[in-house]
């Protein structure tokens, strides 16, 4: 046996994953088809953005990076919530559950760059980039992983974290369920012309949802954008030169925040939902995007990939100390049983919204303006809702 376990991909969840049992003592082999360290060399500043939960934090706080991290990441103490069609809002705040925050906005590329610096100086992982996996074969005690260069590695157990395109879901057959959004979501930095009050903001209009996240950048931008936006006006959107891009979102966001100014280019790309039938097979697993992803409104993809991890982490730690192996269906169908239900509760959630702000029905107008009456009168609504999105129930 070459390895307890194999993961392939390298991106923040696969690389939590590595470096979290690598330093209780497991022997880990981390594959790429790509060198994250060669990739990894932009600023800390750019990139995708995440809106890490209170639970994610105490994960790299695991870690014991969180420290470093803090400083290039932004917190927000208040998620503002307002409906474009309605006359209502949801304003959530940390207060509300007796914290100091709710979360924090940090680049993924920040993150990854502290990761990877656990796995350099962590021995018990071998770390092999730029390969490109091939085949897998599975007998009754091992599973190994084939490379397009023939280099054979033999572990216990086989973690896909390889994203939404995964090649160990594809190998292992682990079926899907999938379909699109019909949306496109555009994401850049901005300069906003009044300040983000530690606020997420998140406005809701008929064509999709726009989130305004704060990340303050050393005096460039303040604000991170997700911009979600059906296919058809998402076309002429991609057209619009800098200018009319922010005059169009200064419209489109009621100019809560002012003027915007541009501080990064666009970047854009489809949504499409996709949930594995399966989170395993005969040693072989899946994690993070490899396993789901969801609609980008609520921000909570990262999130549900990190407790995935440490759910995992979790489960396999404990199977090791009980001398069970790592690899059994038994073991792998725990880890399935604990983060099914609640990734597919995100998955059906992240669904209704979509489709109730998408419709524009007085009468369901009228429902989402009642609904966002009712949560924010109630306190312990508005306190199980704010503890769900911080990773706290």
């Amino acid at each position: 046996m070459d390895f307890e376990i194999t993961i392939i991909g390298s991106g923040v969840v696969g690389s939590v994953l590595a470096s979290l049992l690598a330093t209780q003592g497991v022997e880990v082999c981390l594959i790429d088809r790509q060198d994250p360290f060669k990739n990894n060399k932009l600023s800390k500043l750019l990139g995708r953005t995440s809106a890490l939960n209170l639970a994610s934090i105490g994960l790299l706080n695991k870690l014991e990076i969180w420290n470093n991290l803090s400083g290039g990441s932004t917190d927000f103490e208040r998620i503002y919530v307002w409906d474009s069609e309605g006359s209502s809002k949801l304003v959530f705040s940390a207060e509300d559950i007796e914290k100091k925050k709710l979360g924090s906005v940090i680049s993924n590329n920040y993150i990854l760059k502290e990761v990877l610096g656990i796995l350099k100086r962590t021995e018990n992982i071998e770390l092999k980039f730029n390969r490109t996996l091939k085949d897998i074969s599975v007998d009754d005690n091992s599973v190994q992983v084939i490379t397009e260069d023939e280099e054979k590695i033999t572990s216990k157990l086989l973690v896909g974290a390889d994203g939404s395109m995964s090649m160990v879901r594809k190998l292992s057959q682990i079926p899907t369920r999938t379909w699109s959004y019909d949306q496109t979501a555009f994401v850049t930095s901005l300069k906003s012309e009044n300040t983000h009050e530690s606020t997420a903001w998140q406005i809701f209009t008929p064509s999709g949802p726009i989130a305004l996240l704060p990340f303050d950048q050393e005096n460039k931008g303040n604000i991170s954008l997700v911009w979600s936006e059906d296919n058809e006006s998402a076309e002429r959107i991609k057209s619009l030169d800098d200018n009319n891009f922010t005059f169009e979102l200064e419209k489109r966001t009621e100019s809560i925040l002012g003027d915007f100014e541009l501080k990064d280019e666009v970047r854009f790309f489809p949504l499409n939902q996709l949930h594995a039938k399966h989170y395993f097979s005969n040693r072989q697993l899946l994690i993070g995007d490899a396993a789901h992803t969801i609609h980008p409104l609520a921000g909570q993809g990262l999130n549900l990939g990190l407790s995935d991890v440490l759910s995992l982490y979790t489960i396999l730690l404990s199977a090791r100390r009980k001398g069970d192996d790592i690899g059994a269906n038994k073991t792998l169908l725990n880890y399935e049983n604990s983060r099914k239900i609640p990734n597919l509760t995100m998955t059906v959630m992240m669904e209704l919204f979509k489709q109730g702000f998408g419709n524009s029905s007085p009468w369901i107008t009228l429902g989402r303006n009642a609904a966002f009456r009712v949560t924010q009168e109630s306190a312990w609504l508005k306190k199980k809702f704010i503890k769900e999105a911080a990773g706290l129930i």
